[in-house]
């Protein structure tokens, strides 16, 4: 029984790596590109429940603003909008990050494929 469970168990854990082997990255720039969309898709799932847990906070604790500790209420609201606004600047620097150390070549978030970037010096291309 104890055999049973335990090959149940590396069977669910090995899963993904069999499903993910197929579409595994086969050089550098595809890896980076890969941890880039992963942590995007990371960052997205931080902000969602930061934005959550604040509000629920804020709901909680809008009726006691009235009380008389209103120094402690108006710290919370002003740190939580910038802690938010660090969570959401994290994408910008994984944008910078990855435009200056692969020249802007990485992958779309939502469909993995490589993304076209224009020029990076602004040169005009002229259609004729």
């Amino acid at each position: 029984m104890r055999a049973l469970r335990l090959s149940l168990a590396l069977l669910i854990l090995l899963s993904p790596g069999a499903v993910l082997a197929q579409t595994a990255p086969h050089n550098f720039q595809e890896l980076a590109g890969f941890i880039v969309t992963l942590l995007n898709n990371a960052t997205t799932v931080l902000i969602v429940a930061g934005l959550a847990i604040y509000f629920y906070g804020i709901s909680t604790n809008i009726l006691k603003f009235g009380d008389g500790d209103k120094e402690k209420f108006r710290n919370y609201f002003l740190w939580g909008i910038i802690v938010l606004f660090l969570m959401v600047s994290i994408w910008g620097i994984l944008r910078l990050l990855q435009d200056s150390l692969f020249g802007g070549s990485g992958t779309d978030p939502s469909s993995g494929a490589p993304t076209q970037t224009q020029d990076q010096f602004g040169t005009p291309h002229f259609l004729e």
